[in-house]
């Protein structure tokens, strides 16, 4: 005899509700970061190279002749040495850079997925490749601060080199006095309108952490010294504060957590394998059919290979949470032994987020996104290197200190497909640019051990020292 619990069942909500299914939504969120850009704006541009059409352009700047302040004769008809004149010059070399994007119109990113409300992605991939301009351009602004001479860089606590840079060798107040003495006062500022003699220093988050953990240490006067930036009006977008006439500006990470301000990897080094099997774009992140990156992310696709092979490490050598570089070149320019080569196209930056000890197996936060698949020497594709991060803290006395040249500026090109469907969309992009050092003694490339945010943690120097 049916009762009333049978009854109570049989109504549309619990039907509904025991009947379930996966909601896809099919509208993609584009999450470009469309800034910062931090050191592009620092580069003063010439097109004399497009005028001409000439690779190397070379400019000349006349040398005055030292004064002699010795008096001469009434009777003297003659100076004997005239005032002297010589020449010097400087160069700027263009290099060809571009990039390009390509989808085939039947595949899933056409098919399933929605932008803006279209399953047109044509526009999308203009957006990818739009901002892969301004992260290139960046990146290689960057560089080129970085080229300068080895003479005018210096390390904290009067260290030598990445090498030497340890625990205790974070951004800390002396080196602001230092600043003030070594590049105060010289060209124009590099803030339009500000004083004279005022500097700007570009941070890492980390150095900025640590800059304010040696300030609470300080004595007060020099505590009471700092200035928010609030505090005034008309700060720069990023800027935290003044410090004895030293503008801080704060350089944000990407979406990712990275930081063009922070070279990965690049110290002393606390584990270096190969990787033994070739990587193909697309693999490196876990499974997301059953794996959801910090609980929240099922990133990549199903079929690749969710890990990288590595050679031999023992358990504690990586570990969840370590911020790692992939690499295909070494160096040993910055002091380190096979070190890292952080300014190749081909490094790459990844947090690890699950470690297989047994089969020596990385997988990463976000698959690898280029091929590393020619070997380097015999069955090693590329090398993962755990090591000491360097902060790099930029120190601008002046504008001027970098010169760039366009010989061809930045061109878009949608080429019509040639496959018989017409099927294959590319959208490319080029420019003939180069970058040079032009005023080395405007600014300063400070490097520093430096502390890494993590999940529910800090990275810290001593971690991997």
């Amino acid at each position: 005899m049916a009762d009333l619990f049978d009854y109570y069942n049989m109504n549309p909500v619990a039907v509904i509700d025991q009947n379930k299914w996966d909601d896809k939504v099919p509208e993609v969120v584009m999450n470009f970061q469309q800034g910062p850009t931090i050191f592009s704006p620092l580069v003063d541009w010439t097109d004399r190279s497009a005028v001409t059409g000439a690779q190397t352009s070379e400019f000349f700047d006349l040398l005055e002749g030292d004064v002699d302040n010795d008096e001469i004769s009434f009777t003297s008809n003659y100076i004997e040495q005239p005032n002297g004149l010589d020449s010097r010059s400087r160069k700027i070399t263009v290099k060809r850079y571009g990039d390009k994007v390509q989808v085939h119109k039947s595949s899933s990113y056409f098919s399933q997925w929605k932008m803006s409300g279209g399953r047109d992605w044509r526009p999308l991939l203009r957006a990818v490749l739009g901002n892969n301009v301004r992260r290139k351009m960046e990146i290689l602004s960057r560089n080129a601060f970085l080229a300068g001479p080895k003479t005018f860089w210096t390390y904290a606590n009067g260290k030598t080199s990445f090498a030497e840079l340890g625990p205790g060798d974070t951004f800390n107040l002396e080196m602001v006095n230092a600043w003030n003495l070594r590049i105060g006062a010289t060209g124009s500022p590099v803030i339009p309108g500000d004083a004279q003699n005022a500097k700007l220093v570009i941070v890492p988050p980390g150095a900025y952490y640590d800059f304010q953990q040696s300030l609470y240490s300080a004595t007060g006067n020099e505590a009471a010294l700092w200035r928010d930036a609030q505090m005034y009006q008309n700060p720069l977008k990023y800027e935290v504060g003044l410090y004895k006439n030293v503008r801080f500006q704060v350089n944000p990470s990407d979406n990712y957590g990275t930081n063009s301000s922070i070279l990965y990897n690049a110290g002393k080094i606390k584990k270096q394998v190969n990787v033994t099997a070739a990587i193909t774009a697309g693999d490196g992140a876990p499974d997301p059919a059953t794996v959801a990156v910090d609980d929240v992310w099922y990133v990549g696709q199903k079929d690749v290979v969710h890990y990288i092979q590595c050679s031999d490490f023992a358990d504690s050598e990586f570990e969840v949470g370590d911020i790692v570089s992939i690499h295909t070149l070494k160096t040993s320019a910055y002091g380190v032994a096979d070190g890292v080569n952080f300014l190749s196209g081909k490094t790459i930056v990844r947090r690890v987020v699950a470690v297989d000890h047994t089969n020596n197996r990385l997988s990463f936060d976000r698959p690898i996104m280029k091929d590393y698949k020619v070997a380097i020497t015999s069955g090693v594709y590329a090398y993962v290197t755990k090591a000491m991060h360097i902060g790099f803290n930029l120190v601008l006395g002046s504008r001027g200190a970098i010169m760039g040249s366009v010989n061809k500026p930045v061109e878009f090109y949608e080429p019509k497909p040639v496959d018989d469907f017409e099927s294959v969309y590319r959208f490319v992009w080029d420019a003939n640019l180069g970058w040079n050092i032009w005023e080395p003694n405007l600014f300063e490339a400070h490097f520093t051990a430096v502390s890494l945010p993590k999940a529910g943690g800090i990275i810290t120097p001593d971690d991997l020292y």
